[in-house]
């Protein structure tokens, strides 16, 4: 039977993929709302088999995006969090 691995093995971590997702988004798209960012790097990355929250992925974008902390609410399921 042939060994089942997984896809996305060079990703070490949760953090990992958060990082990688983020960075590709940042680069190929600059100008778009945060809200973007945090949403497409959360559905990226649960495509890759990764279910971070998006308060995790926020936390990352802001130390990226300095400029947009504070000025954004973000909805994770029923909670809602400033970024």
């Amino acid at each position: 039977m042939k060994e089942q691995t997984r896809h996305h093995s060079k990703y070490v971590s949760e953090s990992n993929v958060i990082h990688r997702c983020l960075m590709t988004y940042l680069d190929m798209f600059s100008n778009m709302p945060p809200e973007w960012y945090i949403n497409s790097v959360y559905y990226s990355c649960n495509r890759k088999g990764f279910h971070p929250t998006r308060k995790n992925i926020a936390k990352l974008f802001v130390l990226y995006r300095p400029e947009w902390s504070g000025k954004a609410l973000i909805q994770d399921g029923s909670e809602f969090f400033l970024i």
